[in-house]
């Protein structure tokens, strides 16, 4: 399974939550929780094995997991936000 520890390894791990039908699927890196757009993204990450969370503040996303704003999860939380800003939906 694809680990989550670079912004583009999160922007890939996006792309596969979004493509797959069933969205909380094990076979996905990370599966998203919970989402309160420029607020915070709650993901459940399946290769760590439990719950992250990303909080936004001033626009900025930042990992409460690896304390950093670089991370895989924070680019999974960056194209969720962009998505919700772009279409008003985070579900095709």
């Amino acid at each position: 399974m694809l680990r989550c520890d670079t912004l583009d390894q999160g922007t890939a791990a996006f792309m596969q939550w979004l493509s797959s039908e069933d969205k909380q699927s094990v076979n996905n890196p990370i599966i998203l929780k919970e989402f309160a757009n420029s607020k915070y993204c709650l993901i459940y990450d399946n290769i760590l094995g439990h719950d992250v969370i990303v909080e936004t503040q001033n626009g900025v996303p930042r990992c409460k997991n690896c304390s950093t704003d670089d991370c895989g999860h924070v680019g999974f939380t960056i194209c969720l936000e962009q998505k919700y800003d772009n279409d008003g939906t985070i579900f095709d």
